[in-house]
Order: structure tokens, then C-alpha cells, then sequence
């Protein structure tokens, strides 16, 4: 392919490492359907109190022309709240609607995986998918903003990969056209991905006429226009305390280095020794042969894994840890596809590869148990890191998975009643008893209440946001009528700076002007006292 002085040749990555185009769709479709299934048993898994619960309360609240960052507090870009308010339009607010596209975004990244990783060979394309197919279905299938980026991200990453192996016509202008606009909503659900975004652009996008990269740049820039809306109705006084509370709130979250021989350890180890090997493989063949397509595909993809470093070293649980471990891993068999072609040249060409094909698979069954190395017990944690078996807190129609029982029981004991006593429009605050650490909440109880308007804008409980002196909870507390609390987060374990109490003026606040109205186990319902 021609463009900007740059002829794009695809090598021979998919002579060395092939397989008939009917076997390779025939393992695909398998693959694909078995990660389908392990995904689709989470739609009864307990959901995440907080983290799941404010991506239904938000998009709620979006639909009812709520803006981020200036009516509730949140870290991320509106866009998963849009796209997850938007379907539910459709079919509903409800978690099976907002799982549905939580289980769409992990497919993608599947899917992505794959079509990335078959430039480079059909059996690298179909290793890559089982990896990624293995990895993929552990963490549940909520609509998280981190997996609704990364889907993008990939989204856009292979529709540029593709565009690159593509003869020049229609099919490749929209393939550039689908790159730049995906990768712009990549940057609408998460805007701190914009160097996974933008480094591999600038590996790939030189391969391409002026012409075809003015393309790619024009849709990005159309569809990432959609903040200008949302900078404008925030005002600059809302940026500014976006970017304050993000710094405020980051060294609570953080969490020690895991153990590398360890669930999630083991995986983040690895993740980096193949990122570094991706990068330095795709560098080295770059700088041998600039227009070769494997060099430039090895080496975005491996940035791109080192640009999803920051986000798993924002907090080193599995959570963090499997989206970005997921990229390298899954790509591991793209550092063969060279490796078998250099050799091949040599003398001796069928010994020659069957020897690097036999290596290959050691290298790559030597990765395996390394990340397997605790046995059967690690990969039940990969594949299931949380247990299924749920129970529901209701009201009316809506409900929310939980894990245990005794937790359901006590929160559904205060829902009834605020569902009951409270009357439409009157407003509810959510979080713990004592509101001097603010690390977690039930925001959930706002999706199921949904006729109660939020007394405040801390919807979601971070440490060192709420809880620090002048963040006006106190305030907004001081004209809440319902307050349900809760124990279950008082005693939070984490060896950081949530461990600093903060402000004590909204625990006195609720002292004096709120009296109990019910209570079960660690949650009490509270009223404004008359």
C-alpha cells in the first residue's frame, strides 16, 4: 500500500503461521461462543454495590438531562452513561439492559483481539482469540467504563490494522473513517486513554496517503466534538474540580503491589514482560524494514499495552489488572510469526521450522503455566475470580444482585420503608454512617428509588472528595429528607490514605437534625426530625 512515501508490505507472517480459512473459522466461532457462555453466567452474578450501582443510577439520571461532573460526581467521560441511557430507552433501565452491553463490550474486545492479531497469520489470529477468550469472561459483565474504553480503543485500533492490510477503495476509506470515530468514543467513555489512543495512531496513521489520514482525523475529531456540549454545561469551576478531586482521591484507591506468583500478580507480570517484548520486537523490525506492516502492528499494539500500564498501576486488582494484562497476553503468539519467518530463510527449511514451531509452542505453554502456576485453583480465579450465586434487593420492579444474603435482607428492610414512607420528589442521600470516611457506598439504593431525586452531588463515595472540609456534603445534607446508611463500609480495609478520617461536620449534621425511622443489621433509614 502507498501512501506519504511509504509502502506498507503485509510479509509473510500468514505463510509461516497458517490454517485453513474453513478449520479457522470453524475454532473462531467455537471460541467466540464458549467465552459467549461463560460471559452469559454472570447475568446472575452479584453486581458491585457502587461501582456497577452508579452506572445504573447515572444513566438514570442522564436520561432525566442530568449532566456529569456538574449534577453528580463521577471520574470518567459521559460516554458509557450515554450509551448505556440510550439503549435502556429502548429496552428499558434495568441490570440485564445494562449487562447486555456490558457483554457487548467484552466480546468486542475479543473480537478486536482477534482481527489485530490475524494480520500477522490465521493461527496467530486464533491463538490470540483463545487467549483472550480464556482471560476475558473473569470479571463479570458490567457496563464499566474501563472495559467500554478499551472496547473502543480496540475497536478503533483494529479497524486501522485492517485498513492498513487493505487495498485502496471504498472499503478501506470506511475502515479509516470507523477507526478515528471509535477510537474518539474510546476517549468519550475514558478520556485518560488518549495516549492508548493517540501512540499507535502515530505508528500506523504514516502508512496512509494524506488524504486517507485527514479522514481518519476528520471522523475523530467529528465524533470526539461531543464534550464540547458537556465542557460548556460543566463551566470551567466544574473542570476544575474534576481535576482536583481526581488528584485528591487517587492515593486512596491505590493498592500494594501483588505477589507475581499470584491471582492477579502473575498476570501483570507477565502482561509487561510481553509488552516490552511487543515493543522491542515491533521496534527492531521497524527500524530493519520501516514499511514492513508485522513491525508496525507489533510495535502499536505493544505501546499500546504500556499506555494501559497507568490504569492498572491506578489500583493492582484483578479489576484493573485483567483489562490491561488482556492486550499482551492475548498477542503473545504474534512474537512467533517473525521468529518462524527468520529462520525459515536459513538452510534447512523444514527442519528449521518445525523446530521454531515446536519452540514456539514451548514459549507459549511456558507463558501458560507461568500464569497458571497455582494450579487449577488459578484459573478458576481467572475465569470466575467471583462466586454467581446471588441475592436480589427489590423494589417494585427494579432489583439488584448482591453477595450475601444478610446484606440483601438488611437493605431490603430500609428500601421498603423509604419506598413506603417517602413521598415522589422528596430527596435521599446514600452512604455510610460515618460520613468521615467516605470510601464506598450503596449507590445503587438511587436506581431502585428512583421517584427520590439525590440530596447531593457525591452520589458515589471516594475518600478525600466527600469526606475533606469544604466539599458542601454538609451542606447538602442540611436540606436532604432521607438518609440510608450503612455500617458495612465503616471498618474499610485498604492500607492507604482512605484510612484518614476526614471532616466531621456531615456526621454532625446527621446527629442533630435526623432521627431513625428503621433499621436492619448495618443499615438504618433516617428522616429530617419535625
Amino acid at each position: 500500500m502507498t501512501g506519504a512515501g511509504v509502502v506498507v508490505r503485509p510479509g509473510r507472517a500468514g505463510r509461516t503461521m497458517s490454517v485453513p480459512v474453513a478449520l479457522e473459522a470453524s475454532i473462531a466461532v467455537l471460541l467466540v461462543a464458549g467465552a459467549g457462555v461463560l460471559l452469559a453466567r454472570q447475568f446472575r452474578a452479584p453486581g458491585a454495590e457502587m461501582d456497577e450501582g452508579a452506572v445504573l443510577a447515572y444513566s438514570g439520571r442522564v436520561l432525566h438531562g442530568a449532566v456529569p461532573w456538574r449534577d453528580f460526581q463521577t471520574f470518567y467521560g459521559p460516554g458509557n452513561l450515554w450509551l448505556v441511557g440510550g439503549v435502556s430507552k429502548v429496552f428499558g433501565l434495568d441490570v440485564a439492559t445494562e449487562r447486555a452491553v456490558g457483554l457487548c463490550y467484552r466480546l468486542a474486545v475479543v473480537l478486536a483481539l482477534y482481527l489485530i492479531a490475524r494480520r500477522l497469520g490465521r493461527c496467530v489470529g486464533v491463538l490470540a482469540l483463545a487467549i483472550a477468550a480464556v482471560l476475558v469472561p473473569g470479571q463479570g459483565i458490567a457496563a464499566l467504563a474501563l472495559w467500554g474504553s478499551l472496547a473502543f480503543a480496540l475497536a478503533g485500533l483494529a479497524a486501522l490494522v485492517t485498513a492498513a492490510a487493505w487495498p485502496t477503495g471504498r472499503g478501506r476509506d470506511i475502515l479509516l473513517v470507523a477507526a478515528g470515530a471509535m477510537s474518539a468514543c474510546a476517549l468519550l467513555v475514558r478520556f485518560d486513554l488518549v495516549l492508548a489512543v493517540a501512540v499507535p495512531a502515530a505508528v500506523l496513521l504514516p502508512s496512509f496517503s494524506g488524504r486517507e489520514r485527514r479522514r481518519a482525523i476528520v471522523a475523530f475529531l467529528v465524533v470526539a466534538a461531543a464534550y464540547i456540549p458537556q465542557i460548556w454545561l460543566v463551566g470551567a469551576g466544574g473542570l476544575e474540580r474534576l481535576v482536583r478531586q481526581l488528584r485528591a482521591t487517587e492515593p486512596g484507591r491505590r493498592l500494594p503491589f501483588p505477589v507475581p506468583g499470584a491471582y492477579p500478580g502473575m498476570l501483570f507480570t507477565a502482561g509487561i514482560v510481553v509488552t516490552v517484548l511487543l515493543t522491542a520486537v515491533g521496534a527492531a523490525i521497524v527500524c530493519r524494514r520501516r514499511a514492513d506492516l508485522e513491525g508496525r502492528v507489533l510495535l502499536a499494539t505493544g505501546l499500546f499495552a504500556a499506555a494501559l500500564l497507568p490504569t492498572a498501576l491506578s489500583r493492582m486488582d484483578g479489576a484493573h489488572v485483567i483489562p490491561f494484562a488482556v492486550v499482551p497476553l492475548a498477542l503473545l503468539p504474534a512474537l512467533v510469526a517473525p521468529l518462524v519467518r527468520s529462520l525459515q530463510a536459513s538452510r534447512g527449511r523444514a527442519i528449521v521450522a518445525f523446530t521454531a514451531s515446536a519452540a514456539a509452542l514451548a514459549l507459549c505453554a511456558l507463558t501458560v503455566l507461568f500464569v497458571l502456576g497455582a494450579g487449577p485453583a488459578a484459573l478458576e480465579a481467572v475465569i470466575t475470580p467471583q462466586p454467581l450465586a446471588s441475592y436480589r434487593v427489590t423494589s417494585g420492579s427494579r432489583w439488584f444482585p448482591v453477595a450475601q444474603q444478610s446484606e440483601a435482607r438488611s437493605a431490603q428492610v430500609v428500601v421498603d420503608a423509604a419506598g413506603r414512607l417517602a413521598k415522589p420528589g422528596q430527596s435521599l442521600f446514600v452512604g455510610p454512617v460515618d460520613l468521615r470516611r467516605t470510601n464506598y457506598n450503596d449507590t445503587y439504593v438511587y436506581y431502585l428509588l428512583p421517584k427520590l431525586r439525590p440530596a447531593s452531588f457525591y452520589m458515589e463515595m471516594n475518600p478525600q472528595t466527600a469526606n475533606r472540609p469544604g466539599s458542601g456534603l454538609a451542606h447538602q445534607l442540611a436540606v436532604a429528607d432521607w438518609l440510608i446508611l450503612t455500617r458495612r463500609y465503616d471498618s474499610w480495609p485498604e492500607r492507604n490514605s482512605s484510612q484518614t478520617p476526614g471532616s466531621a461536620a456531615p456526621g454532625r449534621m446527621v446527629a442533630r437534625h435526623f432521627c431513625r425511622v428503621a433499621s436492619s443489621g448495618g443499615d438504618v433509614l433516617l428522616r429530617r426530625c419535625r
